[in-house]
């Protein structure tokens, strides 16, 4: 039976007032929590996308730089060994894979140049780049009636950043996730990568040269969160990568 409020005396009415008002209290200050986390959460998550597209679009201008250029001008090819100087801020001694590498690192300002760091005069100007955990890996590949003839530099077929910096104690770095742990043992462009993509593109064209540049990153988490980090590693890898055909890399030539 449903009981009229207009019908009870004015106390009983009142205490059910002071309940319903007493039950919005508590259900608010339950869902307000889990609300702000979940905004906090997209708040991350942007960060975080925002962090991968500066990553893909420094690789993306790395795979133009080397796409101009011939990755037999280099120190692993060239007959005169030594020639290259390692240095971003210097036009000369040209290194094709190094110099590729160098649109990762900041643009000149006075506390990169004060510190005489080689790794300067780049693109980068929103990734932070930590030589101890990151890495810029770049493989080229020569194409011969749809499958892959030669990987290049010898004797990998792959060519690592973190293997030729100043940072020598850490080495391989794209091998490890952000933990330290060994997750992988080869870059993710393998021959056999390539071979299944030139395979599913249709492409008819039998003579190719192509140039893969990944960038590993290790992504700190702006905001933190506690229940994030429980579940998402902290901070957590972002692999970035662009295949770009390279014409000086076709089967025209011997390297």
């Amino acid at each position: 039976m449903k009981i009229k409020m207009n019908l009870l005396p004015k106390r009983v009415t009142q205490h059910f007032r002071h309940n319903s008002r007493g039950q919005s209290f508590v259900e608010l200050a339950l869902v307000v929590p889990i609300l702000l986390l979940i905004l906090l959460g997209l708040v991350e998550v942007a960060f975080f996308m925002g962090r991968y597209l500066d990553a893909l679009d420094l690789t993306r201008e790395a795979a133009r730089f080397a796409s101009g250029r011939s990755p037999y001008l280099n120190n692993v090819a060239d007959p005169r060994p030594g020639t290259a100087d390692y240095d971003c801020s210097s036009p000369d001694n040209f290194d094709f894979y190094y110099d590729t590498a160098c649109i990762f690192s900041p643009p000149e300002t006075v506390a990169c140049t004060a510190a005489n760091d080689p790794f300067c005069n780049g693109f980068n100007s929103f990734v932070e780049f930590n030589p101890a955990t990151d890495d810029v890996v770049i493989s080229v590949f020569t194409i011969e009636g749809q499958v892959v003839k030669n990987r290049w530099p010898a004797p990998n077929g792959w060519w690592a950043l973190s293997n030729v910096d100043t940072d020598t104690t850490n080495n391989d770095n794209f091998k490890r996730n952000c933990q330290g742990d060994s997750i992988r043992t080869e870059p993710y462009y393998t021959t056999t990568k390539v071979n299944g993509t030139l395979a599913g593109s249709g492409s008819t064209t039998p003579k190719k040269g192509y140039v893969a540049v990944e960038f590993y990153y290790c992504y700190d988490q702006v905001l933190n969160l506690p229940i994030f980090t429980d579940i998402v590693p902290n901070p957590i890898q972002i692999h970035a990568y662009t295949f770009m055909p390279l014409p000086a890399a076709q089967p025209t030539r011997v390297p």
